[in-house]
């Protein structure tokens, strides 16, 4: 599945803890080896948190899937992204005696009890876009290659402010596996001596909220008058940092970049408030999760580092899990004004 096909039509979700969306889909499986017709799979997917554009990409990429898996996935999440709120959910596909639980965790430790729970009663574990403790599931699907995110992040900062500066992270929850990872591997790199003619001068937290994010890249502006970028490695915050540039004196003298996708972020390209962004096909994950399941159910796959396996039609078609059980989705993409409107999701 490319970037240029994907496209996601985004509706309101109520920020409930009832609340869930129920995919279905029968016919062939993609995974290499095709499962029975008979075979019905029940998946729960927990993203994070309610009404956030990346994790809706992702439940594409479920859906997508869903339709040839003779699946079903009910989509639960929390209304916000605290350490905890998902537990009440795992605890609810524990009993509904579901095959897998999906997850993006807010946490890579609060969680480990009741996801060990879950394993115990037979049910398959992964982990989505972040990770917990690797023996809290059974296999996790990551975006990219979380180690070399960091670098990616300080250079893709880098280029947008010609190399000096200062700069700041807006990133989402401080207790969020996924965020906490590149961050690490950012300072590291900046250690290293990465970026020499910069200056991190702050890291704030929006908790992936809208409002706590503007107000947060309101207060950098405010603090830090020689600010020259705000990098958001999360489509909320990047969007909500765009946006309080977008109408601020600063526009243009402070840049924008980060994670976010085309469709939330093109006007700010197209009106001059951000040069660059990027993001990977987070649709992707959805559709390797999904059909990870079914091959680990079958029996096909056993999660381990140095297992092969293949989804026709899928992304590369082929990926190898790594130390851990993890898989790496795929490539960042970059977008600008030159390729934005190529993509829509």
């Amino acid at each position: 599945m490319g970037h240029e096909n994907m496209k996601i039509t985004k509706k309101a979700l109520v920020p409930v803890l009832g609340m869930s969306l129920i995919l279905t889909g029968i016919g062939a499986s993609l995974v290499s080896q095709s499962a029975s017709a008979a075979t019905k799979y029940t998946v729960t997917y927990i993203p994070k948190n309610l009404g956030n554009p990346y994790f809706d990409a992702i439940v594409n990429g479920f859906k997508k899937s869903a339709k040839s898996l003779n699946m079903t996935v009910k989509v639960v999440a929390p209304a916000a992204a605290g350490a905890t709120d998902q537990i009440p959910f795992i605890e609810a596909a524990i009993q509904q005696k579901v095959t897998a639980i999906a997850i993006s965790p807010n946490d890579a430790n609060a969680l480990c009890p009741t996801l060990k729970r879950a394993m115990k009663a037979g049910i398959i574990v992964l982990t989505v876009n972040g990770d917990t403790t690797a023996n809290c599931r059974q296999a996790s699907i990551t975006p990219v290659d979380f180690a070399k995110l960091g670098d990616y992040l300080v250079n893709q900062t880098s280029k947008v402010i010609g190399g000096k500066g200062e700069w700041a992270f807006l990133s989402a929850t401080s207790t969020a596996p996924d965020q906490n990872a590149w961050l690490k591997s950012s300072q590291a790199f900046i250690d290293g001596g990465g970026a020499p003619g910069m200056t991190l001068v702050a890291t704030v937290y929006g908790d992936d909220a809208p409002e706590k994010s503007a107000t947060e890249a309101q207060a950098l502006l405010a603090k830090y008058p020689n600010l020259k970028a705000i990098n958001a490695p999360t489509t909320v915050g990047i969007a909500a940092a765009a946006q309080v540039l977008s109408t601020s004196p600063l526009k243009g003298k402070v840049q924008v970049t980060g994670l976010g996708t085309p469709d939330q972020m093109r006007q700010y390209v197209k009106d001059g408030t951000v040069k660059s962004f990027s993001l990977w096909d987070p649709g992707l994950e959805g559709s390797i999760a999904a059909n990870l399941i079914v091959a680990m159910k079958t029996k096909k796959v056993t999660p381990k580092a140095g297992v092969k396996f293949k989804i026709a039609g899928l992304g590369t078609g082929s990926w190898t899990m790594g130390k851990d059980a993890v898989i790496i989705a795929g490539p960042p993409q970059e977008f600008d004004a030159t390729n934005i409107d190529n993509f829509h999701f």
